[in-house]
C-alpha cells in the first residue's frame, strides 16, 4: 500500500465517522448530543479554547503554507 492510499483511507474513515455521528445526533439526540452542544461545553474552559486555536494554527501551518 502506498502512503497516499493510506492517507486517503484515513480521511475517508474520518468523514464517514463524522457523518455517522451527525446522523446519530439527529436520530437519537438524548444519546448522542449535537456538535453545537458538545462545542459549547468544550469552549467553557480557557485551556480548551487555547488548545483549539493552537490545533488550528498547526493545521494551517502544515497544510496551507507553501514554502
Amino acid at each position: 500500500m502506498t502512503s497516499r492510499l493510506v492517507t486517503e483511507i484515513g480521511f475517508g474513515t474520518i468523514v464517514v465517522a463524522a457523518i455517522s455521528l451527525w446522523v446519530a445526533s439527529h436520530v437519537a439526540p438524548k444519546k448522542v448530543p449535537p456538535l453545537t452542544r458538545v462545542l459549547s461545553a468544550l469552549m467553557r474552559k480557557r485551556s480548551t479554547r487555547v488548545a483549539l486555536v493552537l490545533a488550528w494554527w498547526w493545521v494551517g501551518w502544515h497544510f496551507f503554507v507553501q514554502s
